[in-house]
């Protein structure tokens, strides 16, 4: 629940960041277009025009700064200029001034019409013909905007500079593309990606600029259009999400993995202490068992008696042997649990095997109103193996076989061969294994739960054991078992 509460504020928290992100994107390309569109409207017409244009724009500036000076002169000398008792004139005030014979005037306003006359020469000169006039006046034309934003005439190239320089200042380093749009015609003067047009058009980033504070009847915009913006916040935001994710998907994979070892320490703490219990049980039985068979053998009046020495002497082998058996079974599992362990293997017959510790529990079984059938099949019987280990692993599935068949202690040993191995089977009719405990009987320390039933004996590493001699003869193990039926253990061992 924490974690996918997390998860939630996590994208949560991302679409906060894009949106976030998307505004200060936004409002840094703004920025960016208003610094540069001031820049723009700061530039001198003939910055922002070709070469060619340039030339003619500057040279028509410069005639009409010589007009200027000379309608300065005119203003300045008004009655030499105005009185045609003392000049000549031409139809305007474009064409030359000549002083009528006889005049005389002072050197001041001689000096004002020669300085005229050389302004208008000069002027004519830069012109060089009227001609000039109507063909300027129809290309610029005032300077208009119409007539400086061509596609000839435009520095385009000044134009991205100024905009790529701008967006690197205010923290934009995506190069956009780029577009002057006429909205009154509907149509891209310029485009500096080719096939772009469409996009630019339903670009956000629209910015209406004149140039040098000059105006239009036309609507003028420079267009941008950013082809990786959204994608690069959303992929960086994604990018950290998954990050993110894996995070949390690797503290909740350690919190669990924690938790899971913490609860194996636990149970296996538990399972030690039933096994130090069971041990301590297991072990006292006996020697209190024997302890008591001694005080009767020396007791006068009952080891005077052959008959009850044989009895009580008896016990205390019966006894002796099932402790030995008991430390043999912990002993050789704890080797077994060496990475030093090495089998002893020779061949061996495991009919007669089979049969030498069946003989050992027929008296035990006897006494308890019970049997012990062998069918012993396989023939060949011989296998390769370790004989002692063999001999425990038999001695361990009777007596489980016994110790959990509280009712009917009836058991089926077989043994069957085919071409590669021989197979074991010990079966019983007990109380069975339910399938949840089917998957841990091979645990160490682990014992079947017996339900009401609380006088199963043992440590819980007999079929640990059985196992662990198993899979060092390479063979294979199985269990079928139905509660309340019975339980059979299948053994597969190879014959080589």
């Amino acid at each position: 629940m924490a974690a996918a509460s997390l998860l939630v504020v996590q994208y949560v928290q991302m679409k906060r960041t894009v949106t976030v992100s998307d505004n200060l994107f936004n409002i840094s390309v703004n920025n960016a277009m208003d610094d540069m569109i001031e820049q723009l409207n700061r530039l001198k017409v003939e910055d922002y025009i070709g070469q060619n244009d340039r030339y003619k724009l500057l040279k028509f500036k410069r005639i009409e700064e010589l007009n200027d000076r000379m309608q300065g002169i005119i203003k300045e000398n008004y009655s030499i200029f105005y009185d045609t008792n003392i000049v000549e004139v031409g139809i305007t005030m474009i064409d030359s001034v000549k002083l009528l014979q006889g005049v005389h005037i002072s050197a001041d306003d001689s000096n004002a019409i020669a300085q005229y006359n050389t302004l208008l020469s000069t002027r004519d000169r830069l012109a060089g013909g009227d001609e000039f006039y109507s063909q300027f006046v129809t290309d610029i034309s005032e300077y208009v905007v119409d007539n400086i934003i061509t596609l000839s005439t435009f520095n385009y190239t000044l134009l991205d500079s100024l905009i790529t320089n701008n967006l690197m200042v205010n923290g934009v380093d995506i190069h956009p593309n780029i577009g002057i749009y006429n909205y009154t015609d509907d149509k891209f003067l310029y485009c500096n990606a080719e096939g772009s047009e469409n996009k630019l058009r339903e670009s956000p980033f629209k910015y209406r600029f004149h140039p040098n504070g000059m105006m239009s009847p036309k609507e003028y915009f420079i267009v941008l259009q950013f082809p990786l913006s959204s994608l690069l916040l959303k992929e960086n935001s994604t990018m950290y999400f998954i990050i993110s994710l894996i995070l949390i998907i690797l503290i909740i994979t350690l919190f669990n993995l924690s938790m899971i070892s913490i609860f194996k320490k636990e149970k296996l703490d538990e399972m030690k202490t039933d096994f130090i219990n069971n041990m301590t049980h297991e072990i006292k039985t006996p020697i209190a068992t024997i302890g008591l068979a001694c005080e009767m053998l020396q007791d006068p009046t009952i080891g005077s008696d052959p008959e009850n020495n044989r009895t009580y002497i008896g016990i205390i082998s019966d006894e002796n042997r099932r402790m030995r058996m008991l430390v043999e079974t912990i002993l050789q599992s704890s080797k077994m649990s060496s990475k030093n362990f090495e089998l002893n293997l020779k061949e061996i017959d495991l009919n007669a095997v089979v049969e030498s510790v069946a003989s050992n529990f027929r008296p035990q079984i006897a006494s308890r109103g019970g049997s012990l059938n062998c069918r012993l099949e396989a023939s060949p019987s011989t296998t390769i193996g370790d004989e002692l280990h063999i001999t425990n692993m038999i001695y361990n599935l009777i007596d489980n076989a016994i110790k959990y068949s509280p009712e009917r202690l009836e058991i089926d040993i077989s043994t069957k061969a085919d071409n590669e191995k021989i197979v074991l089977a010990v079966k019983d009719h007990g109380l069975g294994i339910s399938k949840e405990d089917q998957k841990h009987i091979f645990e160490r320390f682990y014992r079947v739960s017996t339900g009401n039933v609380h006088d199963v004996k043992g440590f819980g590493i007999g079929l640990s054991y059985v196992q662990q001699v198993v899979l060092l003869h390479k063979g294979t193990i199985e269990v079928d078992s139905t509660p309340g039926e019975g339980t059979t253990f299948r053994i597969s061992l190879p014959k080589e």
